[in-house]
């Protein structure tokens, strides 16, 4: 397959109540999709002829993606006690004696993941042994924890990519803000929409329950901002004329998703603000509340 045909297949996989829309739109915009040489940093961008990316952002994306998913074991715990314990989540990381061993795997597989963006040459950074190389194949693990994290990376990368093409559509369409931070945000709103906005149906077609549904595809956003996070440069966090903060942008992505409190959802993407708050050194003092205010909590401590 052409880099064109496997983009367009990872997208219509991902989102396959609207495969015709997919199809259809790729028909009507045509832009080309162009590996570049790999560089310091990753390259994934988009302008109304191309979308653009190095050979080494799918692996990038995979380690985040598969590190990610360890979040849940990392943190989860604290956050889930805390709401029904009356303990804040600070003093339970304080007296959990076992989280420093899960929480340096964690760790050791965000660093891989840093080491590999800042590579010029990929096959130079360390990769966990533990962890499987990108593959198109997910019935190729055995392990139903690496089929989760497969499939919310793809799900992830989709996100990444259907923002891409809005770009494209912007710039052919002559629909470009002047401001290209409200563009970078638009893109991540209309990214967000079109892959929840006909779920109601696909739900019904395949006797699914909407909500299951609904959290699965959070979830694959949630990994999305933690991906996107990671590949940004740490003194562009706080925003420049070309984006608005990382924290604003993760907002973004995660408000307003129509998933109870305690849901599956909010603790996963607590989970991952938590190790991005322990990364940056932020205490995590968050008073006794349940999953999704403390996910607005942590967003605003960003």
């Amino acid at each position: 397959m052409s880099p064109k045909e496997i983009v367009i297949s990872l997208m219509a996989k991902a989102v396959p109540e609207c495969h015709d829309e997919i199809v259809s739109l790729w028909q009507r915009y045509d832009p080309d999709v162009v590996v570049v040489e790999n560089a310091r940093h990753i390259t994934l961008n988009a302008n109304k002829d191309r979308i653009a990316f190095d050979p080494k952002t799918m692996e990038v994306f995979w380690l985040i993606g598969f590190g990610g998913w360890r979040a849940i074991e990392c943190y989860s715990p604290h956050v889930i006690c805390s709401a029904v314990s009356s303990q804040t989540i600070a003093a339970l990381i304080q007296d959990d004696e076992g989280l420093a061993d899960v929480e340096r795997a964690y760790k050791e597989r965000r660093a891989a993941a840093q080491t590999l963006i800042d590579a010029v040459d990929p096959a130079s950074a360390p990769w966990p042994p533990d962890l499987p190389r990108p593959n198109a194949d997910r019935n190729a693990f055995a392990d139903l924890q690496y089929q989760v994290a497969f499939d919310l990376t793809c799900m992830a990368v989709a996100f990444t990519l259907f923002h891409e093409f809005r770009h494209v559509m912007l710039d052919r369409d002559t629909q470009r803000p002047q401001d290209q931070r409200e563009e970078e945000l638009a893109c991540d709103v209309w990214a967000r929409a079109f892959m929840t906005s006909n779920l109601a149906a696909y739900a019904k077609v395949h006797d699914r329950d909407y909500h299951e549904v609904l959290r699965k595809r959070s979830m694959g956003f949630a990994l999305s901002a933690l991906i996107l996070h990671e590949i940004t440069p740490v003194w562009d966090h706080g925003g420049n004329a070309t984006y608005f903060s990382v924290a604003t942008r993760l907002q973004t992505i995660l408000d307003n998703t129509a998933l109870p409190d305690n849901d599956h959802f909010w603790v996963f993407s607590a989970s991952l603000l938590v190790g991005i708050c322990r990364q940056k050194g932020l205490p995590v003092d968050a008073p006794v509340m349940s999953a999704r205010p403390l996910t607005a909590y942590l967003l605003a401590k960003l």
